[in-house]
């Protein structure tokens, strides 16, 4: 089962790389990863294999499935809230260190406070059906939320998030960039495809296995493999001193799990939630109220990013310790 579950994280890693690389290089041909486009959309395009994910779970037939697709939509603001943000104040330290930042702080524009305001506003309201039911009537609500914030974006006019993008990886072999993009968009989705198949079923074995929630499994590990590549671009803009886009690419995801992506489970699970789900919503919340803070400063201290990486270590010992 252990083997099953590496097997299929390393197939979904490469195809969410190569997936990344190649809907980054169609949507700056198509002028798609620019101005408010690139800052509200992109995003969309890049969280695509934690979304295959999800409907694989959904749909897979298992009993565990749907506790399975909800700790995805909960795992990625989770783990962007405890690990990413650690270790890219651990990144900006190591930058500072070596002579490539000027200063160990993160230092950002203020303009990042409208996507935290968001999502510490709407992320805790995503427990709330699981609670007073109506969660159809949430659902839209998320969707509209969704809306109302890429409105208010172009409204802004915000500075791109996405500055270039680079040609794609079998560009190396084939001399027709766009072409070698669209074929490699589709390899990508084949491998994500069979890799979720993998990686669905083995969490819901594992955690029958061990006898710890598909749901709290799944938040950790179905992120590891997909949000990696958003989370290493973030650890080297944090270490060449591009501050803004470093926490910039990290919250534009974070958007969706606090409106679109909840909002559209809603419409399609029963939206059952349990001790992980609002384990995830208190870290996410904290750390993004921490950050509000520090953005509305402009500058952003690393060893308090660091502090997410104690949600992360307290939260490792709970699952796979305590087995709660």
């Amino acid at each position: 089962m252990l083997l099953k579950l590496i097997a299929s994280m390393v197939i979904v890693f490469i195809a969410a790389v190569i997936f990344v690389n190649s809907i980054e290089y169609v949507g700056c041909r198509f002028r798609l990863g620019s101005s408010f486009v690139g800052a509200t959309l992109s995003p969309l395009f890049t969280s695509l294999p934690e979304l295959t994910v999800f409907l694989v779970a959904i749909f897979s037939g298992l009993s565990s499935g749907e506790e399975i697709g909800i700790g995805t939509v909960f795992g990625q603001p989770f783990m962007a809230s405890s690990l990413s943000y650690g270790l890219v104040g651990l990144s900006a330290l190591i930058g500072y260190t070596l002579g490539r930042r000027k200063s160990s702080s993160l230092e950002v524009d203020r303009s990042l406070i409208l996507p935290y305001v968001f999502i510490t506003v709407l992320f805790p309201l995503t427990v709330l059906p699981a609670f007073i039911s109506y969660r159809r009537i949430f659902g839209f609500f998320f969707l509209a939320a969704f809306v109302f914030y890429m409105w208010m974006m172009y409204e802004r006019r915000e500075a791109d998030l996405i500055e270039s993008a680079e040609p794609p990886y079998l560009c190396k072999i084939a001399p027709f960039p766009l072409a070698v993009a669209l074929i490699q968009l589709a390899v990508s989705i084949v491998l994500l495809y069979y890799g979720s198949k993998g990686l669905v079923s083995s969490v819901d074995d594992i955690s029958r296995s061990i006898g710890i929630s598909p749901l709290g499994l799944a938040l950790v590990v179905i992120p590891a493999a997909t949000a990696i590549p958003e989370t290493a671009s973030a650890l080297i803009w944090g270490y060449r001193g591009r501050d803004t886009l470093c926490l910039g690419s990290l919250v534009g995801e974070k958007i969706l799990y606090s409106t679109f992506y909840p909002g559209f489970a809603m419409l399609i699970t029963t939206w059952q939630l349990d001790i992980h789900a609002y384990l995830s919503v208190v870290t996410t919340t904290v750390v993004s109220l921490l950050l509000l803070y520090f953005i509305s400063k402009e500058r952003v201290p690393w060893y308090w990013l660091c502090s997410g990486l104690l949600f992360f270590v307290g939260y490792a010992i709970l699952i796979f310790i305590l087995h709660i």
